[in-house]
């Protein structure tokens, strides 16, 4: 691999990094958006789907675990 084609896969991966980013942190809105409109029956039902299909974890929306994620994703792109 030359250092002409190092750069541009170095560059590609970093784009992919920003994008990949960027996506999760609009589903973290979208989702805390659709949180604040929802009644506490609607939540409960989300949660018990989330059960259902074993993607339950210490709350409905991996809230914290997603927070973590976009922190520590921001503290590495700096």
């Amino acid at each position: 691999m030359t250092a002409e084609q190092a750069a541009m896969r170095q560059a590609a991966h970093e784009n992919l990094q920003r994008e990949l980013l960027r996506e999760l942190q609009l589903a973290h809105w979208f989702i805390l958006n659709a949180l604040a409109i929802m009644t506490p029956e609607q939540k409960s039902e989300w949660a018990s789907r989330n059960i259902l299909s074993g993607n339950d974890s210490d709350g409905i929306t991996r809230f914290h675990e997603r927070e973590a994620v976009i922190a520590k994703a921001i503290g590495n792109a700096t």
